[in-house]
């Protein structure tokens, strides 16, 4: 198990996706005739630094999501057969994991530990354009693409929680399969997709 995600499975009932450290090979088009290109911003900085700004929740940690976003935008754009490569990942959540990985690697450049968190996701990225669909709980609206909804009705068909069809729809038999997954996995009781849902869900997780 890699580092990421030893790291992960230890923090609560959690969040999360396998990190590897393998780095993303961008087209030539992104860089000179040598594969150098220059790093603006955020990512030129040491992961110390940013392990630091997360824990004082400084101006810094904001500008560190905000060139977070950048990156995945200019991945999805450049990544061949890739709309989304973080899909139902929040960029909370991905900041979470790159602090897990920072903690373990200080003087690693952040661009680095962004690249291969990126690469991890690639193979369960959205490959094309799906329509996006919502859901309103207490008041709090949430937004999916369809296409990660067939995802969930799938994996809940597999672990025996969901026997309807897998249509991309968030309706009242799918609320009912994740109510009963996360009661059984330990998981705030939703009845929604919400984030640790699905990292339980993708990670194949049991409940204890």
């Amino acid at each position: 198990m890699n580092i990421f995600a030893s790291a992960l499975r230890r923090t609560a009932a959690a969040s999360a996706m396998m990190i590897g450290v393998v780095l993303v090979s961008m087209p030539a088009s992104a860089a000179d005739a040598e594969g150098k290109f220059a790093v603006k911003g955020a990512g030129t900085r040491p992961c110390s630094d940013f392990v630091t700004a997360k824990a004082e929740q400084s101006r810094d940690y904001y500008l560190y999501g905000g060139w977070l976003e950048g990156f995945v935008s200019s991945f999805n754009q450049f990544q061949a057969d890739t709309y989304d490569v973080t899909p139902w990942q929040t960029t909370e959540l991905l900041l979470a994991l790159l602090e897990t990985h920072c903690r373990n690697n200080p003087d690693q450049r952040f661009l680095t530990a962004a690249n291969a968190l990126v690469k991890t996701l690639l193979p369960a990225r959205l490959a094309a354009e799906s329509a996006i669909i919502s859901s309103a709980v207490n008041g709090t609206e949430s937004y999916y693409y369809q296409a990660i909804v067939e995802r969930v009705q799938e994996r809940l068909q597999e672990l025996g929680h969901y026997r309807g069809e897998a249509n991309g729809e968030l309706s009242e038999a799918l609320g009912a399969a994740l109510r009963d997954y996360q009661a059984k996995s330990g998981l705030r009781v939703t009845g929604i997709p919400d984030q640790y849902t699905l990292a339980n869900l993708f990670l194949k997780l049991r409940a204890p």
